[in-house]
């Protein structure tokens, strides 16, 4: 079983509802900008700022999230369903996949591989991957979907800040 529980207040209280597939727009349910805690069962959920899954987003894996940094804040919830088995991303240090490129199987911080806030773009082989703004996992983050390739992170407000990467694996 997979689903999310949202609550309107942190440590889990306030007004609650359980969603188990996607919801584009959290104002139709009477949630939009009001969650400000979270549970997770199962496999992980993505929570966006904005309706229909666009704008700034965090993933929320399975576990307890009785506060965060950016409560109030989320407008859609998607499960992340994909295939999360052998997992490839390739960062790209220009817009549309141009310059310095690096191929990434497990979680790196790109601190260590002299490619930390270069990355202008990239193309997602296979599993599912976080990008985020600092090392260990904290920041702004940026979620890609195998099979994705976007060709610029300018329009995502997201150029040459990636610090950190890091796939979803699948659960043992």
């Amino acid at each position: 079983m997979c689903k999310i529980i949202v609550y309107s207040n942190e440590s889990f209280e306030g007004r609650t509802t359980e969603f188990k597939h996607d919801v584009h727009n959290l104002a139709e349910k009477g949630f939009n900008d009001v969650i400000a805690s979270i549970k997770v069962i199962g496999e992980p959920w993505v929570a966006y700022y904005d309706e229909n899954f666009a704008g700034k987003q965090r993933v929320f894996e399975e576990g307890e999230y009785a506060t965060f940094d950016d409560k109030g804040r989320f407008s859609s919830l998607k499960k992340v369903s994909a295939d999360l088995d052998n997992p490839e991303i390739q960062l790209f240090e220009h817009v549309n996949y141009g310059g310095r490129s690096v191929t990434i199987y497990k979680e790196t911080n790109l601190h260590s591989i002299a490619f930390s806030d270069t990355a202008s773009s990239h193309k997602v082989k296979g599993g599912v991957w976080v990008l985020y703004e600092h090392i260990n996992r904290q920041g702004s983050q940026l979620l890609s979907f195998p099979g994705e390739e976007v060709s610029s992170y300018v329009p995502l407000s997201f150029n040459d800040v990636a610090s950190c990467v890091r796939p979803l694996l699948p659960k043992p």
